[in-house]
C-alpha cells in the first residue's frame, strides 16, 4: 500500500494508512510511529498516532515537507507482515451491582444473562489501538460483537474513576472523574494514573479483564 499524505497546518503532516480499523492496519501504524519517534533530532517534535493515521509535527526550518514525506516512505517500506511484539496487562474488574450501573440496560440490549455478560466480557485479550482523549484513557479493540450497545443518550455529568463500560462496539476504563456516556458494567480497583500503568500499557498492547468480587475490591 502507499502512503497517503495530506497538510495539517504550517507544522503539521498527516499520514494516512487506509481507513479499516483493524489490527493489521493498526500494526502499519505503529511500526511507522515507532520509526518515526526514533528521528525525533532529525525535526520532528512529536508523532500523534490513530486508528488509521498519524499526524507528524515537525520543524520547517530543519525538515521540508517533501524530505519528511521521502522518510515516511523510506521507513514505511521496511515494513514486514507478521512482526509484532506486546505485553499483556490483566485488569480486575468488580462486576457487582453495585459499580453495573448500566448492566440491566446492556442485558436488556443484548438478551445476555450477567452470567454471559461477564464471560464474554473477560474472555478476550482488548488490542491498545492508542492512548489519549485523556491521561490514560485506552482505546481498546476487539470487543465480542454480542456485548455492542449504544451509549446513553444522556450522558453522566461525572463517571466515576476506574468505572469499566461499553459504547458500542468498545469498552473501556475511565481513568479519572469526567463526563462520559458509556455503559457502566463494573470497577477495577487499579488506578490507572497511579499503579504505574500508564506507564507500562503502550500501544499494541493487550488488556485482559478478570472478574473479582466485592470483597476482593474493597481489599485491593
Amino acid at each position: 500500500m502507499k502512503l497517503v499524505f495530506k497538510p495539517y497546518g504550517p507544522k503539521g503532516l498527516l499520514v494516512s494508512l487506509g481507513n479499516k480499523i483493524n489490527e493489521s492496519t493498526h500494526l502499519k501504524v505503529k511500526f511507522l510511529y515507532e520509526k518515526l519517534r526514533s528521528r525525533a533530532k532529525l525535526g520532528i517534535n512529536a508523532v500523534i498516532p490513530s486508528y488509521c493515521e498519524l499526524t507528524i509535527i515537525f520543524e520547517p526550518q530543519v525538515l521540508t515537507v517533501s524530505a519528511l514525506k521521502e522518510l515516511c516512505d523510506d521507513l514505511f517500506s521496511q515494513f514486514k507482515e507478521g512482526a509484532n511484539e506486546y505485553d499483556i496487562i490483566k485488569v480486575p474488574v468488580c462486576y457487582d451491582d453495585e459499580f453495573g450501573l448500566d448492566t440491566l440496560e446492556v442485558l436488556n440490549h443484548t438478551g445476555l444473562t450477567k452470567e454471559a455478560l461477564i464471560k464474554k466480557h473477560t474472555s478476550k485479550d482488548y488490542l491498545v489501538y492508542m492512548l489519549g482523549f485523556v491521561p490514560g484513557f485506552l482505546y481498546l479493540g476487539g470487543m465480542d460483537p454480542v456485548l455492542a450497545t449504544p451509549r446513553k443518550e444522556t450522558p453522566r455529568l461525572k463517571v466515576d474513576k476506574g468505572a469499566v463500560g461499553i459504547a458500542d462496539g468498545q469498552t473501556g476504563i475511565y481513568p479519572m472523574d469526567i463526563p462520559g456516556g458509556w455503559q457502566i458494567i463494573g470497577k477495577t480497583p487499579v488506578d490507572l494514573l497511579k499503579d504505574d500503568l500508564e506507564d507500562q500499557i503502550k500501544m499494541g498492547d493487550r488488556v485482559r479483564f478478570y472478574s473479582i468480587t466485592k470483597e476482593e475490591f474493597a481489599n485491593w
